[in-house]
């Protein structure tokens, strides 16, 4: 790009680009679980549903989790994006990158911060047959021998009393810890995750990905959240669900990395209302391959579709209620030197400000042994991420 400019970090900031990507039809907000990098997109030279169909210096998107259509919706059928600007906060620094805007301070003096609003969730929809599906899917998997695990989607619907405002809606989703926060932001619908899950990050060749699978909730108190820690490790269900994801990311990249490291044993990775089975997995590229033919090749994982891959999602396409769209999808950057960092849209929520409705998103890992009420209660878990985004977004200050 032709301008980059750099300076000291200031506290005004954040209120500025908050209020820039108010105000742009088209944006992006990603950052790190330690939150030593946020970046940011915000307009765009150039729109695409496929991120092949784009090229540019920096491009943000996601990716559709398959390819149902998501009803009455252009964001959550892919969507991709070469920003107008681009901004990256990195300690102490802020570095804003651009063709178009030469000086930035002048720029960014251009947006007003939004006042608070008090947004009501006046009505929750649920999906009240799932246990029974979930049952039925249950004893499917006990006669099917083609068939050893299937992720299974629920959607749930909040009517909210008004539009969310992206300052307070981001500063609700720094209560959220360990996790990256990503916003998507397309005209008038959102897409916002607070992930615990990287799907692959590569920077100079070096490729780093991860196993999540297997749940737990946190405990109210530190014995009873290390007691419930000890017994998702020692849970045989949990890690053969677990060791479906190591075994099936070590098939998938054997092909394309060397020096591949995966730890034998998975440890904990806990967030603010769960903590999971965690292997981190590492390597390096081999070939200079693209990115994004990573992610093609990564998605989706056994612990957001299945195993086998194919035979999972046709179950999930026949069988879940509504298309997914960018739910457990790709999401995230990539850049003209084949770097960038891909996340899933897990702990996710979707979001209409025409309509003032946000709907939710879970699944759970189903295999022959399941208890259908147990992964009920699983997926209510893997719903409080948003619910409690909904809650607090009121109280940001």
């Amino acid at each position: 790009m032709a301008h980059q400019y750099t300076r000291l970090f200031n506290t005004n900031d954040l209120q500025q680009l908050y209020a820039a990507l108010e105000t742009a039809e088209y944006g992006a907000y990603f950052t790190t679980p330690t939150r030593d990098v946020r970046r940011f997109g915000i307009d765009a030279t150039a729109i695409a549903t496929t991120a092949a169909a784009l090229t540019g210096p920096v491009i943000f998107g996601a990716q559709a989790f398959d390819h149902q259509l998501y009803p009455a919706s252009q964001l959550m059928r892919g969507f991709w994006f070469v920003p107008k600007v681009v901004v990256t906060i990195t300690g102490e620094t802020i570095t804003f990158v651009s063709d178009e805007v030469s000086d930035f301070d002048a720029w960014l003096a251009g947006f007003q911060p939004v006042s608070s609003q008090v947004v009501d969730d006046l009505a929750v929809t649920d999906e009240t047959d799932w246990v029974d599906r979930t049952a039925n899917l249950i004893d499917t998997l006990a006669i099917d021998q083609h068939l050893d695990k299937v992720v299974f989607g629920r959607q749930q619907q909040h009517q909210l009393s008004d539009q969310l405002y992206l300052a307070q809606l981001i500063g609700a989703l720094g209560e959220q810890d360990n996790t990256y926060h990503v916003v998507l932001k397309r005209q008038a619908e959102l897409f916002i995750s607070a992930t615990p899950e990287r799907l692959v990050k590569l920077s100079a060749g070096k490729l780093a990905t991860a196993a999540v699978a297997g749940t737990s909730r946190r405990g109210r108190k530190k014995a009873e959240d290390e007691a419930l820690g000890v017994a998702l490790l020692a849970s045989e269900k949990n890690r053969v669900e677990h060791q479906y994801v190591v075994d099936s990311l070590a098939e998938r990249l054997q092909h394309v990395t060397s020096e591949l490291h995966i730890p034998t044993t998975p440890q904990l990775l806990k967030n603010k209302q769960v903590q999971h089975l965690y292997t981190p997995i590492t390597g390096q590229l081999v070939d200079n391959m693209p990115l994004t033919a990573v992610v093609t090749s990564l998605h989706p994982t056994p612990a957001l579709g299945g195993v086998p891959r194919e035979a999972a999602l046709a179950y999930i396409a026949a069988h879940e209620k509504w298309p997914r769209g960018l739910f457990a999808g790709p999401v995230g950057y990539f850049t003209a030197d084949n770097s960038g960092e891909f996340v899933v849209g897990i702990r996710s929520m979707y979001v209409n400000q025409l309509t003032h409705q946000a709907t939710l998103f879970a699944g759970a890992g189903i295999v022959a042994d399941s208890d259908a009420q147990q992964e009920y209660d699983e997926t209510g878990l893997k719903f409080e991420p948003m619910r409690q985004l909904l809650k607090d977004y009121n109280h940001v200050e």
